[in-house]
Order: C-alpha cells, then sequence, then structure tokens
C-alpha cells in the first residue's frame, strides 16, 4: 500500500504544479478575475490532495492518529473546495469554502472519536457527497459553457460512484472482507484517485485557458492589462509603437526614508505628468519601480526624454516633495503585442534591476 500511495502523492505533486503553473502562469497572465478564482480554489484542491496521499504513505509507516485524521480531513477537504471553487465560478451564494473548512474540521475530529475503520466509512461518505455536488454544480450555468467543463463532470462523477460502491461494499460484506480487499482496497482507492486528478487537472487547464482575467483597478497587473490592451490599439493604426521604460532608481530609498505612500504618489506624478505631452499613447505603472509609455514609432527619443524629465520637475512641488529625482530611460520599438507583454514582464520579475540610458 506504502508504495502505491506514494505514487498517488507523486502524481498529486506533479499535478499540483500542473494546476498552479498551466492554468494561471501563461505568458501575460495577470492576477485577479474567474481564472484567478479557478486556480486558487483548484490548485489548494490539488495541494489537499497531495498532503492527503503524503499522510496516508505516513500513516502506513506508523503515523498513528494523527495521520489518519489529517489525511482524512484533507481527503474530504479537496472535492470540498472543487464545488465551492465552481459555486464562485457560478457566481453562487459563497457558503462553499466555508463548507468546505466545516466538513473537513468535522471529519478531523471524527477520526479521534470513533474507530478507524468507522472513519474510513465517514470520509468515504463525505467525498461521495461533494464529488457529487461539485459534479452537480459543473453542470450549472455559466460554468457549464466552458470546455472542459464535460470532462471534469466525468471525472467527478466516476469518483463519486467509485466510493459509493465502496460504501455498499462495506455494508453488504464489510470492511474487512475478501470483496472489500478485492474492489475497494486502499491500493485500489489510490490508484483511481490519482487517476481522478489527473483528469480533474486536464479539465481545469482547458477551463482555464479560456477564461478572462480581472484585476482590480490601481493594481500593477490592471495596469499591465491595461498596457497590452493600450498597444493592440495603437498597432491596429501603426505598423510599430515605442515603448518607453522610465525607472525611479532612488524609490527603494524614497519608500524607506518616507513611505510607501510617498513612492506610490511619485509614480503617479511621474504617470500623470507624462501624460499630457504624451497624449499620443497610454501609461502605466507595471511593476515596483518602473513607468511604462506607449507612443506611435517615430518619436524623437531626446525630446519624449525632455518632455518627460521637464513635466515630473514641475509636478513634483504639487506632492509636497522638494527634490526632483533622476529618471532612467529605456527605449524599445516593437511591432506585437508579444514583444510589448515581454517587457511587462521582465520588469515584473526583476523589478529592481537598473535600466541602460
Amino acid at each position: 500500500m506504502a508504495v502505491l500511495d506514494l505514487i498517488a502523492a507523486i502524481a498529486a505533486a506533479a499535478l499540483s504544479v500542473t494546476v498552479l503553473f498551466l492554468a494561471h502562469g501563461r505568458h501575460g497572465d495577470d492576477r485577479g478575475g474567474p481564472r484567478a478564482e479557478l486556480v486558487r480554489y483548484f490548485g489548494i484542491a490539488a495541494l489537499a490532495a497531495l498532503a492527503c496521499a503524503f499522510l496516508n504513505v505516513l500513516e502506513e509507516m506508523g503515523g498513528g492518529t494523527f495521520a489518519a485524521a489529517v489525511g482524512n480531513a484533507t481527503n474530504v477537504f479537496a472535492p470540498a473546495l472543487a464545488w465551492a471553487g465552481l459555486r464562485r465560478l457560478n457566481a453562487r451564494p459563497a457558503i462553499g469554502a466555508i463548507t468546505a473548512g466545516a466538513g473537513a474540521i468535522l471529519m478531523l475530529g471524527m477520526t479521534y472519536v470513533m474507530p478507524l475503520d468507522d472513519a474510513i466509512l465517514w470520509k468515504t461518505f463525505g467525498i461521495v457527497v461533494f464529488s457529487t455536488l461539485a459534479a452537480v454544480e459543473a453542470r450549472r450555468a455559466p460554468v457549464r459553457m466552458i470546455r472542459g467543463t464535460t470532462l471534469l463532470t466525468g471525472a467527478l462523477a466516476v469518483f463519486a460512484v467509485y466510493n459509493a460502491s465502496r460504501l455498499l461494499v462495506a455494508g453488504v460484506a464489510g470492511i474487512n472482507s475478501p470483496l472489500w480487499q478485492s474492489i475497494s482496497s486502499a491500493e485500489l482507492t489510490s490508484i483511481v484517485s490519482a487517476l481522478t486528478i489527473c483528469a480533474v487537472t486536464i479539465a481545469t487547464v482547458q477551463m482555464g485557458r479560456q477564461l478572462d482575467d480581472d484585476p482590480a483597478p490601481g493594481t500593477r497587473a490592471h495596469d499591465r492589462g491595461a498596457l497590452r490592451r493600450e498597444a493592440r490599439d495603437l498597432l491596429e493604426e501603426h505598423s510599430a509603437i515605442d515603448v518607453v521604460i522610465v525607472r525611479i532608481p532612488e524609490l527603494d530609498l524614497i519608500r524607506a526614508a518616507h513611505s510607501n505612500e510617498r513612492a506610490e504618489q511619485m509614480l503617479t506624478a511621474l504617470v500623470d505628468a507624462a501624460r499630457e505631452p504624451l497624449s499620443a499613447g497610454g501609461a502605466g505603472v507595471p511593476a515596483r519601480d518602473t513607468v511604462f509609455f506607449l507612443l506611435p514609432s517615430g518619436a524623437e527619443i531626446g525630446q519624449v526624454e525632455q518632455s518627460v524629465r521637464d513635466a515630473f520637475a514641475v509636478a513634483m512641488p504639487l506632492i509636497g516633495y522638494d527634490d526632483t529625482p533622476d529618471l532612467f530611460f529605456e527605449h524599445h520599438r516593437v511591432d506585437d503585442v508579444d514583444g510589448v507583454s515581454l517587457l511587462l514582464e521582465s520588469r515584473r520579475l526583476r523589478p529592481r534591476q537598473p535600466l541602460r540610458h
């Protein structure tokens, strides 16, 4: 049993990473919106499945009641959280996560106060209930319109039916019977669980590729999305655009010496100050100390830099700052939105890397 449970644990670990990085890690990805909700819920569910598999191994190696209790709780929590995530996507009342947590806590406590065989049956019942609820929720609109939900529904339904069959075998022949050992054993259940995780992961990735991001206004993610949309609009009218990246090297010192609010004021002042002289393009703050300007190609570099410096210097007294920090500029010409996304991603991942003049 330990070997098979370990295989299930490894599968769950790999698939957890798949959910977290494939469904929410495509290039240009931003946090927020329905896709982020999908990955948040199903990612945690996959991690719960991972924890359950490892705790099964620990229990087999003599982990005792603690390993059994936490393993049972995470086993129920995984499908419960999938159900909660689907309810969230369907914009239904937010009782899912609370119910999932309550079910896991109840299962944890029950394992301590009843015989282990009885706890296994209650755990199996919980899996049947939440897997069935999740399968039904996946067939509700609007989620059912998303490609991948058919596979998700089928996987959850099969998992619910298999666990219901375990309850039936336990009721007819007992949990220690030869029939149980042949068609409902823990070893077979580990394999079925791993296959279910595989199917759910594939379905989740398919769903995640179709859902949109909708980060809150004022966040870095929102600015990245706005800059991409602005770049797309400009490229419909021009064959190429100039991306002007402006960084305030002293910004971390300003954060430390004054406050984070002061640093954010300075970034906002830089964006606002440059919008008037550079009114032909978009502007945003995609990273901690960086501002992006988008202009139609052909703008004169020296004039652009001087216009930004002058407008920024004028704005400093208005926010109560005596000095005008230095600005560092970098210029790129791109002919597609992917080029803008690469620049945005490079600044997001390395926000403190110095830029060249």
